[in-house]
């Protein structure tokens, strides 16, 4: 492959950091993954992507002078024009106000750029995925926590802070639960995972028969994917508890409708895997709620880019930041 130009795309999670090598046209090429843990100082992350990079172009048969840039979605909130970690979750130490691309570029030796992990995986689903060919998409991710990034004119939106898109912060019910931030009614304390695992223990106990011996036989260990199960096995408990995620979650979306009224919605993350249980309830959330006109031309989609989102946002993030330079 010579001296033929290549990205890297970086995926930085709590538990596992996923490395991939991306052409121009969004396909990974080679990943390797390094365990958080083992790399949980700047200077571990530095030194371990550095071997896994040289490690990714011997197999691949690149050079290093053909590397154009890598990009690291990281989480926690990112000063993306310093390339500075204010902190990170989820990672031993928090990292606390680390510069971090000019860290990485003395390492690695090819320029870096370094943002929020959902705004990346937003990027790549928008040049990439679900929200291809659009000039304003949202996207929203399903999990432990619930994020949001927006693409805005054909750019990711960051707000001042570099904050913004958090939308599982959006109240929808002032006293609603209490969220893991603190407040109460957070879109997240409606459908997070905690909120979901939480209303299954609930229906469990008052008569989701199916769930419960689901859980008993997996030794009380209840997951989002039990809950699926259990719904799709007819479990009526389970059933409405998927049925009032997608009512939450439309409630919230209807919201994104009126302030920002986007082209596409995309939805990833590991409990949009219930997409088929949640999405009648959300689509008819969103029509009830929303107005008509700018509902109508919402499309709201699953994600496309799944596990590798975050590797081929990374290399888009490359991409966009010398675009800019460049113009």
């Amino acid at each position: 492959m010579g001296q033929r130009k290549w990205t890297v795309g970086v995926d930085f999670g709590g538990t596992n950091i996923k490395v991939g090598v991306v052409d121009g046209q969004g396909k990974v090429a080679g990943e390797a993954v390094l365990s958080t843990r083992d790399h949980a100082t700047p200077s571990a992350f530095a030194e371990g992507l550095d071997e896994a990079i040289d490690q990714l172009a011997d197999r691949l048969g690149l050079t290093r002078e053909g590397l154009c840039g890598a990009g690291i979605g990281a989480p926690g909130l990112i000063d993306v024009r310093r390339g500075l970690v204010y902190r990170l979750v989820n990672v031993p130490g928090g990292w606390p106000n680390v510069p971090l691309a000019r860290l990485l570029e003395q390492r690695l030796r090819c320029p870096c750029a370094v943002d929020n992990d959902v705004n990346v995986v937003a990027l790549g689903e928008w040049r990439f995925g679900a929200g291809r060919g659009t000039l304003n998409s949202v996207y929203i991710t399903l999990g432990t926590g619930v994020g949001g990034g927006l693409v805005i004119n054909g750019q990711l939106f960051r707000g001042i802070t570099g904050s913004a898109g958090e939308i599982g912060h959006m109240a929808i019910s002032l006293d609603g639960p209490r969220c893991a931030c603190g407040r109460r009614g957070c879109l997240e304390a409606f459908v997070g995972t905690a909120a979901l695992l939480r209303n299954a223990r609930h229906a469990g106990q008052s008569g989701g028969r199916i769930l419960a011996r689901l859980t008993r036989q997996h030794r009380g260990r209840l997951t989002p994917e039990l809950i699926s199960q259990a719904a799709q096995a007819g479990d009526q408990a389970a059933i409405r508890i998927w049925q009032e995620f997608g009512r939450d979650l439309g409630l919230a979306l209807a919201n994104v409708v009126h302030l920002l009224s986007p082209e596409r919605i995309v939805i990833g993350g590991g409990i949009s895997r219930a997409w088929p249980l949640f999405a009648p309830s959300l689509m008819t959330t969103i029509r009830q709620e929303a107005f008509e006109v700018p509902a109508n031309a919402c499309h709201i989609v699953r994600a496309k880019l799944g596990d590798r989102a975050g590797i081929i946002g990374g290399a888009v993030l490359v991409w966009e930041q010398q675009r800019r330079i460049d113009d």
